[in-house]
């Protein structure tokens, strides 16, 4: 019988095996076949968006002086150059990846190539972690429903692991996944062996071994997520309110806590050990280390509060009280002692609520939506809630740690979230999870699980007879058909109750659970993978033409691939090229050139923003010539849809430039109008890209009269509808000379001159004499003088 046993469940493994194979078939898949065309354009590799072409720089120089990684770029930045700052072990572990099958010498092409299938490996592989966590916190099955969810899932995960995205956001969600999986193992395992610290102290290895491991395993990936990202202090926040809450419940429940200081403390120790290297390099110090060492402590002190609170029979309702008490001496000590680093990690919440230019930043914003709730998660969303009410219901009623795990990991990953939809890339995991145990529940309700248990045993009684029945003598036709008879008695009389039944009940659900939580992600999902993003073919043309066309900064084209010490003087001749800070991570990759403003942490922006929204050419050149600047790049987004970040990181009011007005209709309600105000015209954006540097006379300007205020309903790019409340226009006045206008507005203030094509001044303009046009790329076909790329000399 146990042989029996034995080949069924190695029969149920392989199945499960081959179900995970199917679906990291089907991650891979979707990440590769949709963008495909989008990032293999001609002869060249376009990476998706911004950063993935900033690690596709520092890993192309790593490949070529392997394992070095550079830790200052004179490329990166005007005029510093910068130190590369981001945490080392993406770029690394791709720098490997491209090595090894490169043979230690990659051409150009390989490195691209392998460096945009990097990301789609990695955001195929979570669908491993995830699938162990669902089996080990749900089942199985519900393992086996979630990595399906996280294959499919739309949004930031998605886009994140695309081909071509290659940046270390895929990596911070593996790695966190794995240290989630790795710490509900140990926490598993070690309630399962029952230790503590007298198992410890007796030193049972035999009982050890396993939560040790785990947590040794724990640590490790911890400490590869640290090493991926400069801000993963947030996972170690999620472990340490976890261990609080669990410490909580598991003392007023009259549970040994022990376990928790058991495997939390190697965990933490082992991670710090591995950063402790890299302390005081790419970002990586005091934050990081000193949250590793809060942690160690913390599990010592809530262990041994809850030792000594049993050992004297204190009531154990107490312990919430006295472990508050231990959090503000904690406090207090820590603020004695550096209380700098105690306000930057209190800061570090100020990142959820964006002011300023940093709330321009668009993955910098949190959903505030629905239709951006659907964008990202679809169903899940909403099941996930639900999901989470009801385990949260039960953890409260039974106190399971590992659920605890996952509410606060969920909870905090929620929140983040919607503080900075960036996050979503993280919570992807937690809805998977948390709508694929929603999912089995009601397959379950539907009795699924009871079929499929019947299936399981009909199929096992079945190989015990064929088994049996090898061992018995061969019996007559006449005794077969006798036994046969009964046989297919009971196989029709199964078909009927069963098949026909509850698996009829179960196909139903299964039917309606499939539409509802998986098939609007393979909608949505598709438009994420094939919509285009990264350097247009425009900007690659405009950039390889600077690349060809302009003297290297430093001399030397060469000095591009060279390994670079911590800091570097340079030499002469040097100078950068401007243009908005979106783009300068494309200048220093596509172009080897330098630019003044780049999206490490939107460096140089302020500067970016003080030039083109500069209302006079005085004003601009002196912002170039402080900041070394020789080339000027502008596009259409940035006179368009880019142009009210530009007003915001200058420090400038974005009313002062264009307002929406609310224009009466023929049915008499208002729609939405955008009206631009002089002050939009004059800036240097406008006049370099809209203009053309050239002279512009209006051949029709109109003045308007602001009246009352009314609420209209707007849309904005990404087509969501919002209200807000407008001047309703109350009379416009047409001149066919500004100096008419002009007047007209001097002597009638409420009257004001505006413009409602960004590309029709209503104001004259004068040619710039400082800049000259040398490159535009070729037509748009829009009107004959508008270019998508258009780069400028400045000759003062």
């Amino acid at each position: 019988m146990n042989r029996f046993g034995i080949k069924i469940g190695s029969s149920i493994h392989a199945t499960y095996g081959l179900a995970l194979a199917f679906i990291f078939g089907i991650a891979f898949f979707i990440r590769v076949y949709f963008p495909y065309d989008n990032v293999f354009a001609g002869d060249w590799v376009r990476f998706q968006i911004n950063d993935p072409w900033y690690h596709m720089r520092v890993i192309e120089n790593l490949v070529q002086h392997f394992p070095n990684r550079m830790p200052f770029d004179p490329y990166g930045f005007y005029p510093s150059g910068q130190e590369v700052a981001t945490a080392p072990f993406f770029d690394w572990l791709a720098g490997f990846f491209i090595w090894v099958l490169g043979a230690g010498s990659p051409s150009k092409g390989l490195i691209e190539t392998l460096g945009a299938y990097f990301p789609v490996i990695l955001g195929a592989l979570v669908t491993i972690p995830v699938f162990f966590i669902g089996k080990e916190l749900f089942n199985r099955k519900a393992g086996l429903l979630a990595a399906f969810l996280i294959a499919i899932l739309p949004g930031f995960f998605l886009q994140r692991s695309l081909l071509g995205f290659t940046d270390h956001h895929v990596a911070e969600t593996m790695f966190s996944t794995l240290t989630a999986l790795f710490l509900i193992l140990a926490v598993k395992s070690s309630k399962q062996k029952g230790i503590s610290f007298s198992t410890v102290w007796s030193r049972d290895w035999r009982t050890l071994r396993k939560p040790l491991i785990y947590s040794l395993l724990t640590g490790i990936s911890l400490g590869l997520y640290l090493l991926s990202w400069t801000g993963g202090a947030l996972f170690i926040f999620i472990i340490f309110v976890f261990a609080v809450l669990q410490y909580i419940m598991d003392h007023l429940r009259g549970r040994s806590t022990d376990y928790l200081c058991v495997i939390g403390v190697p965990s933490f120790l082992i991670a710090l050990l591995m950063i402790a290297p890299a302390s005081g390099q790419y970002s990586l110090g005091s934050l990081q280390v000193s949250s590793l060492l809060i942690g160690i402590a913390a599990f010592v002190a809530l262990s041994g509060l809850s030792f000594l609170m049993v050992r004297r029979n204190i009531r154990a309702a107490y312990y919430p009280l006295a472990l508050a008490v231990l959090v503000g001496i904690g406090y207090g000590l820590f603020y004695l002692i550096d209380p700098s680093l105690l306000n930057s990690m209190l800061d570090k919440v100020g990142v959820l609520s964006p002011t300023g230019g940093q709330a321009t930043i668009a993955e910098a914003g949190g959903l505030s939506s629905t239709s951006e709730i659907w964008q990202h998660f679809t169903t899940g969303f909403y099941l996930s809630i639900a999901s989470l009410a009801i385990i949260a219901y039960l953890t409260i009623r039974e106190g399971d740690a590992n659920k605890t795990l996952l509410i606060v990991w969920s909870v905090i990953m929620l929140i983040a979230t919607f503080g900075q939809a960036r996050f979503s890339y993280y919570l992807a995991v937690n809805v998977s999870l948390l709508t694929a145990y929603f999912c089995w529940r009601s397959l379950e309700f539907a009795g699924f699980r009871e079929a499929s248990e019947e299936v399981k045993r009909e199929e096992f009684d079945q190989r015990a007879r064929l088994q049996t029945e090898r061992w018995k003598p061969k019996q007559s036709k006449k005794a077969k058909r006798r036994k046969e008879k009964p046989q297919r008695r009971e196989q029709v009389s199964f078909t009927t109750r069963y098949l026909n039944a509850k698996n009829a009940y179960g196909l139903i659900a299964l039917i309606l659970v499939f539409f509802l939580a998986f098939f609007p992600n393979i909608l949505v999902a598709t438009d994420w993978a094939k919509a285009p993003s990264g350097a247009t073919p425009e900007w690659h043309a405009a950039l390889v033409w600077l690349k060809g066309n302009t003297t290297d900064p430093f001399g030397d084209d060469d000095f591009y691939y060279q390994r670079y010490g911590e800091s570097y003087d340079y030499p002469e001749p040097e100078y950068g090229v401007m243009s908005w800070w979106d783009y300068g991570y494309w200048i220093t990759y596509i172009a080897h050139r330098i630019p003044n403003a780049n999206p490490n942490g939107q460096r140089g922006a302020p500067d970016a923003g003080l030039f083109f929204t500069a209302q006079d050419e005085a004003s601009a050149n002196e912002v170039l010539d402080r900041l070394g600047s020789k080339y000027v790049i502008v596009d259409y987004p940035m006179a368009t849809g880019k142009f009210y970040a530009m007003v915001e990181w200058a420090g400038k009011d974005q009313d002062d430039f264009f307002e929406w007005y609310a224009q009466r209709t023929s049915t008499g309600g208002f729609e939405p109008i955008m009206l631009y105000y002089r002050e939009y015209y004059q800036s240097m954006c406008s006049r370099l890209y809209n203009f053309g540097g050239k002279e512009w006379i209006p051949k029709e300007t109109t003045a308007v009269s602001e009246g009352v205020i009314v609420p209209i309903e707007v849309r904005d790019m990404e087509g969501n509808r919002f209200t807000l409340k407008a001047k309703a226009i109350s009379d416009v006045q047409s001149f066919t000379n500004y100096d008419d206008a002009k007047a007209f507005v001097d002597a009638n203030p409420s009257y004001k001159i505006v413009g409602t094509d960004r590309f029709t001044s209503p104001v004259p303009l004068e040619e710039l004499e400082d800049y000259e046009l040398v490159y535009p790329t070729p037509l748009t076909g829009e009107e004959d003088r508008i270019y998508p790329v258009e780069v400028f000399e400045y000759r003062p």
